[in-house]
């Protein structure tokens, strides 16, 4: 196979019509064991997925992997699509026993850790956007051996999330990282996941699984250094100190590390840096608390299947939330507002996609309706909510929804390409007619 090339759509033997996409580093050789990593992306796009990792395979010489079947839904189902691709590739390709990661971005995020946890084989995960499965059962204990790098963005509806699962694996005392930049929910960008395999690689050589490269060390402390500075040099005194302190965990076994504690002791003796570390948390405080308040607002309605004032509730809510946080002048109040807002979001979508599996009309029904109170102008729900309605044959409520999200501007041809979403209705004289209206 072509070397730094991206492969997509490889069938898994054994499967039926399962498939993965395959990047092999530029310096790979068939005849040595290599490093993998296994990518899962939420909505099973293979490319999509290995396409910011390429920079770090190729600085590291890493094999990726990415599913095009394993997404969202239930767990049973990904583990045993990931049982049959993992086979395929160590039977195809030499992987060393202690070099084998998973990664992954929110929904796939949390399936590379129970993987990790269930198979106890992982030398390293790499968890972007969300952090663990809500199974108990799933969590990282005193009994897992893998270190783990998580990456979050700070307008991230998982920021606060990401931030708790550090606490956690430090209780545990497994070996991480938590690596935070200035993003909302999406895979990280390339330099960042460098940063998470920078580190993953002194946890490589610190576990003795890879010879020590002085070069990389080196490299590695340097643009560290640089970062905390500039930082420093902003004003951004939390951020400086959070990345100083990350220099020490990490390099004080290559460096003499005591004036960097000596700066750090100094740092947090000042006044900004005290009144930043109030005020974060009180804002943390903030947020835990109007996640808490929605979330058991919705799933005592959605329990109903109704609204008990006809959104209004919601509708104060969410405007409170505009006016107070996300226009505010304040760029945290601006980034929890937004956190806020997806996070609704992906608790109504997420939650609207399973009663969908589970043919529970009502709640999709409330689901949907809250949706739209959320943001009714936004295509892109309105065509998810037409694509899970016409999984339950319910042709009304597609027509609704298709005919919305053509008029705020989705394309028409969308629709036909996920036909198979739309097997029910396809051939609806009424679903062709409202197409018709809006050619491409």
């Amino acid at each position: 196979m072509e070397k730094a090339v991206l492969i997509d759509s490889i069938p898994v033997t054994g499967s039926k019509g399962e498939n993965f996409a395959l990047y092999l580093p530029r310096e790979y050789e068939s005849d040595e064991e290599s490093f993998v990593v296994f990518i899962f992306d939420p909505a099973a796009r293979g490319a999509i997925g290995i396409k910011p990792f390429i920079p770090a395979a190729d600085k590291y010489n890493l094999i990726l992997v990415c599913s095009n079947n394993s997404k969202n839904g239930p767990f049973e189902n990904n583990l045993q699509i990931t049982d049959r691709l993992f086979n395929h590739i160590f039977s195809n390709l030499r992987i060393a026993e202690y070099g084998i990661y998973t990664a992954g971005f929110s929904g796939g995020s949390r399936l590379a850790v129970t993987i990790a946890v269930l198979t106890n084989l992982i030398q390293g995960v790499i968890g972007c956007g969300a952090a663990f499965s809500g199974s108990n059962s799933h969590f990282p204990s005193m009994e897992s051996s893998f270190s783990y790098a998580g990456l979050v963005g700070d307008r991230d509806m998982n920021y606060r999330e990401m931030q708790r699962a550090g606490r956690w694996l430090n209780t545990m005392k497994i070996e991480n990282e938590i690596f935070i930049y200035d993003d909302h929910h999406r895979w990280p960008p390339a330099e960042q996941l460098l940063k998470a395999f920078g580190w993953l690689e002194l946890q490589a050589y610190k576990k003795g699984i890879k010879p020590i490269d002085n070069t990389i060390v080196k490299d590695g402390f340097k643009e560290l250094y640089e970062e905390a500075r500039e930082l420093e040099k902003k004003g951004n005194i939390s951020q400086a100190i959070m990345e100083y302190e990350r220099i020490t965990r990490n390099f004080s076994s290559y460096y003499n590390t005591d004036s960097l504690e000596v700066k750090i002791s100094d740092l947090k003796k000042s006044k900004l840096y005290r009144k930043a570390t109030k005020n974060f948390k009180q804002l943390a405080r903030l947020e835990d608390t109007l996640s808490l308040k929605f979330s058991k607002r919705y799933h005592k309605e959605v329990a109903l299947g109704k609204s008990r004032d006809d959104f209004k509730w919601w509708n104060k809510q969410l405007n409170k939330l505009d006016a107070n946080y996300i226009n505010s002048s304040n760029e945290s109040m601006q980034k929890m507002g937004q956190r806020l807002r997806y996070q609704l979001f992906a608790l109504t979508i997420e939650s609207f996609d399973g009663y969908i599996r589970n043919k529970n009309e009502v709640k999709a029904i409330y689901a949907a309706q809250l949706l739209e109170v959320q943001d009714r102008k936004n295509p892109f729900y309105h065509f998810r909510l037409a694509s899970g309605f016409a999984k339950l044959g319910l042709s009304e409520k597609v027509l609704y929804h298709t005919e919305l999200a053509l008029i705020y501007g989705w394309d028409s041809s969308r629709f036909l390409k996920n036909s198979k979403d739309f097997e029910s209705i396809r051939k609806n004289p009424k679903f062709i007619k409202v197409l018709e209206r809006f050619p491409n």
